[in-house]
């Protein structure tokens, strides 16, 4: 059954199928295949599955191998293993450097599959698609229409339909294979080395070769792990599968050369198969197979026999061990034929260096103490992979397969040069992603976020809010907090640090829960920057980080506005003496306008709000060269960000101010989709002069309850809790640039700051110098009003 754009036909030749292949193909190689929507298919597919009535003719054996190869999360971990987070972006390798790689698919794989494994061509395709290729696949002559069904049944899990021109079934002759392989750019084949050979004839010349042939796999034994349940194991192992597979264990190799062990051992596995070969159905061999079998057997009793070479062999109907007494080694017979050979440890290498190119797996039967130097031992002599006994024939996520990982045998490494100043501003060269599916998702608040909790992969955990009673937490798994500090390294990169000469000293609040210095710290690491975890003090005391800035020449400050406010003021005179700070980076704050004149005086010339983020969605935005402060580029390859009206949920049109809903792309340790951070904003249209094509976005002022005040949320209902009095907030910066609250109500200022001691994050704030509080006795019908409705705010926030 042929498989063309997901349709199945019958009636139809190979001529016609690729005529009409070939004229879409094109427009296919050039439209990237996007990861998710592969990963959304499998999982639906394996869903279709589970509910047992799929119409597909399979066992439940089979069945259940598909619902656990399709899982996203295995898929993923694949991916990952294989070809690195983010395999897709064409990205710097080095931000000193302006060299960019990537993976990029082959173009068209042909697949040519065998007929001993039914679900193996299925399986093959969706590697191939993971790594983004097209696929032809010719199935085997007896796969009866089943892979096709298969791949059919998975297309049609796939709503946006894009699947569909990556995949085709072509059950083409073999004189046909010269024809269907003439325009491929990788051919995958398995087989016998006859058949392989017979393949490669066809392939074209550039055109990669991806053979898959047979390999032989085995078991090595020491004498003191010899045990009844040891030897059981071994033959389950043998039984299993009757050795078709690849990684079943054709021989019984011994840490020994006494030939009286080697006739123990061979007594006790036939005593063994007599007890569990009945317990595995057997496969009944071909007459071709069951005279090779009977001529090993044969040829094995002769030489003893006739030519005195030690040795035995044990067999019943069903089974046999052949034991030789030399170091002469053969492929097994199959079918439970176990050879059994004496191979001391130092002669491993040179025992096995003729089969070095078809080992594959050691089921290693040893004490512990000896597992690392036998271990050693058989990967130097070629051996590929070493596994427990029980778990021969079982991988994890993301294994090697026969010493290589078959998505960069499927992938192509591609590199970009540039001359040091072109896109030098420029992390990667990629395109803009696909927005996410948000039909119908509700818009999330604070207390729907913190009523959500973290995912079980949540392992990073950082404060998020909480200004009274325990605070909340946001969770990250370490994979998004890798992906999330990329992308703010990217942003520090846009934003103008030079990892290459900046010398930089990270002065954001440590310890408490708090992420904002250990994420920098993540992120100058991926910068590969020169970098002095300072740490902003508990005190007003900077005179120890000014010395240090003196001494270590250090010319880039990142930080909260507040923190690099006091350093300036207090130690103004060591830092104009110094005059060696160029830049000053800030966590996506303003600084106000005597700060800037003070930062200016003491040398630095450059001053950039150059992250905006939340704890809770991570960084959101960076800055860039071309634009002003408080206009951000959406970092677009992690985030996703709409912008709604403040009454109710339609978009904005460009240049509207609206709420910042964020959506958080593919993170493992908690669900964030149009989270409602608490921000407002508007789109800036048009390109950017930075040359990058992200979109651009301007940041306003808070409109929910959190105010982010000196480096901190204040809740406004907390604060109405704690004076239980009428209020108004006007902030502003006072004369020397520190943010001020000035509090206006009717109660008498010591009052009021009596009632406020018990406001904690509010009155460290104020000990600790970074905001100033006055309190204004002011009668509620004096508060300032807005003059077009006549309505009195609680905040009038003039900080810019």
């Amino acid at each position: 059954m042929y498989l063309i754009n997901g349709q199945p036909h019958t009636e139809c030749d190979l001529d016609s199928a690729l005529q009409q292949l070939h004229v879409e193909l094109p427009q296919h190689l050039q439209t990237p295949l996007e990861t998710a929507t592969l990963l959304a298919a499998a999982e639906a597919f394996a869903t279709h599955l589970q509910q047992h009535a799929s119409g597909l003719p399979l066992d439940a054996g089979q069945r259940q191998a598909l619902i656990d190869f399709c899982q996203p999360a295995a898929l993923q971990a694949k991916l990952d293993r294989e070809l690195g987070l983010q395999p897709d972006s064409l990205r710097r390798i080095d931000y000193r450097q302006s060299r960019f790689e990537r993976w990029s698919p082959l173009g068209l794989v042909v697949h040519i599959t065998p007929a001993n494994a039914p679900l193996l061509a299925f399986c093959a395709v969706i590697e191939s698609l993971l790594s983004g290729n097209v696929n032809w696949l010719r199935p085997s002559s007896s796969d009866g229409g089943l892979t096709a069904r298969l791949l059919q049944a998975l297309l049609a899990c796939d709503p946006s339909g894009q699947l569909k021109g990556y995949v085709a079934v072509l059950p083409a002759s073999t004189g046909q294979i010269g024809q269907l392989c003439r325009h491929a750019n990788g051919v995958a084949a398995w087989g016998g080395e006859t058949a392989l050979h017979a393949i490669r004839q066809h392939v074209p010349p550039g055109c990669r070769w991806i053979d898959w042939g047979h390999r032989i796999s085995f078991a090595y034994l020491t004498p003191d792990a010899v045990c009844p349940a040891v030897l059981d194991a071994i033959v389950d192992e043998v039984c299993r599968l009757d050795q078709q597979a690849c990684s079943s264990p054709q021989w019984l190799l011994m840490d020994s050369d006494d030939a009286a062990v080697l006739s123990e051992i061979g007594a006790q596995l036939a005593t063994a198969f007599e007890r569990r070969a009945g317990r595995w159905p057997a496969l009944t061999p071909t007459l071709e197979e069951a005279s090779q079998i009977t001529t090993c057997t044969a040829m094995a009793q002769l030489a003893q026999s006739f030519s005195g070479k030690t040795g035995r062999v044990w067999s019943a109907p069903g089974w046999r061990v052949i034991w030789s007494h030399d170091r002469q080694l053969e492929p097994s017979a199959l079918f439970r034929s176990l050879l059994l050979k004496p191979l001391p440890r130092e002669l491993l290498s040179a025992t096995l260096l003729p089969w070095r190119n078809v080992l594959q797996s050691c089921a290693l039967l040893c004490p512990e103490a000896q597992i690392t130097e036998l271990t050693q031992t058989l990967i130097a002599a070629g051996v590929t992979r070493i596994a427990p006994l029980d778990a021969i024939h079982d991988g994890y996520d993301g294994e090697p397969h026969d010493g290589v990982y078959a998505l960069q045998r499927l992938s192509r490494r591609v590199s970009v040069s540039l001359t040091p100043n072109s896109l030098a501003r420029h992390a990667t060269l990629d395109r803009q992603p696909s927005p996410p599916a948000l039909a119908g998702v509700p818009i999330m608040d604070k207390t729907a976020f913190i009523d959500r909790p973290p995912h079980p992969q949540a392992q990073l955990y950082f404060r998020s809010g909480g200004s009274s009673g325990t605070p909340a937490l946001s969770g990250f798994s370490y994979h998004d907090f890798q992906r999330q500090m990329q992308a703010a390294a990217d942003g520090l990169l846009a934003a103008g640090l030079e990892p290459a000469r900046d010398r930089v000293m990270n002065l954001f609040f440590s310890g408490g829960l708090y992420g904002g210095f250990s994420s920098f710290a993540k992120v100058l690491e991926q910068l590969q920057a020169r970098h002095w975890p300072m740490g902003a003090p508990a005190d007003d005391d900077y005179r120890e980080i000014a010395q240090m800035i003196e001494q270590q020449q250090i010319s880039v400050l990142i930080g909260m506005p507040a923190t690099l406010h006091r350093l300036f003021l207090n130690e103004q005179q060591t830092l104009r003496r110094y005059g060696g700070i160029e830049k000053v980076f800030l966590g996506g704050e303003h600084l106000s306008q005597p700060t800037r004149e003070l930062l200016h005086s003491c040398g630095v010339s450059l001053i950039r709000s150059a992250i905006y983020g939340s704890v809770d969605a991570g960084p959101i935005g960076h800055a860039c060269h071309a634009t002003p402060d408080g206009v951000f580029h959406l970092m677009s390859e992690i985030q996703h960000l709409q912008i709604v009206d403040f009454a109710q949920d339609t978009p904005v049109s460009d240049g509207e101010p609206g709420r910042l809903l964020v959506t958080t792309r593919a993170r493992q340790g908690q669900s964030v989709q149009r989270y409602d951070i608490g921000d407002s904003g508007r789109w800036l249209p048009g390109p950017c002069a930075c040359g990058l094509t992200s979109p651009r976005f301007e940041l306003l002022q808070r409109h929910g309850k959190l105010l982010r005040i000196g480096t901190d949320f204040i809740s406004l209902a907390t604060l109405a809790q704690h004076l239980q009095a009428p209020f108004q907030l006007v902030l502003d910066h006072g004369p020397d640039g520190l943010e001020r609250m000035r509090l206006r109500c009717p109660l008498e200022p010591a009052e009021a700051h009596r009632r406020l001691q018990n406001y904690s994050t509010l009155i460290t704030l104020v000990q600790t110098g970074l905001l100033t509080l006055d309190v204004e006795h002011c009668a509620v019908e004096q508060f300032a009003r807005n003059r077009h409705s006549g309505k009195t705010p609680r905040l009038i926030d003039t900080r810019r």
